[in-house]
């Protein structure tokens, strides 16, 4: 009987070890997914601030120009598209919602300054800059440079 005690001891080491290194290995699994959570949110973060103020940029400059040119003479149908563009921007989240579609929101306000651009022939958004022109014959000349996108 001393044999079989024996091997029951060894056995019950054996399974000791081995659930040693199984717990071992859940608690460094657990272990490195926090560790990888955590250094991931922070390029998240950094990567969606990043993009943020691009963004805030963007749709701050279309809105500047549509209020600029609903000040000016336009038809009714360029200030109906106007003034929808201006409502896009305005119901544009501010917070962080992730019920919110935003990349299908700035889609759409991109398309809608497109097709004010397009009902204006271009002149809407249209940036120009007066530059020094050396090559004309006469010297130093200004000329106009369109800087529209």
């Amino acid at each position: 009987m001393k044999h079989t005690s024996k091997s029951a001891d060894f056995n019950d080491l054996m399974d000791k070890n081995f659930l040693a290194e199984e717990n071992i290995g859940q608690e460094s699994y657990h272990e490195g997914l926090e560790v990888g959570r955590a250094r991931g949110e922070q390029e998240g973060y950094e990567l969606g601030y990043q993009q943020g103020i691009q963004l805030g940029k963007e749709l701050g400059e279309i809105y500047g120009i549509v209020v600029a040119q609903q000040q000016q003479k336009h038809t009714e149908k360029v200030q109906r598209a106007l003034q929808q563009l201006r409502t896009s921007i305005d119901q544009f989240p501010r917070d962080n919602n992730p019920e919110a579609d935003i990349i299908g929101m700035v889609e759409s306000i991109r398309n809608q300054y497109k097709r004010v651009r397009i009902l204006t022939a271009g002149k809407v958004g249209k940036t120009t800059k007066k530059v020094k022109d050396a090559s004309s014959n006469s010297g130093v000349a200004e000329k106009v440079k369109d800087l529209s996108f």
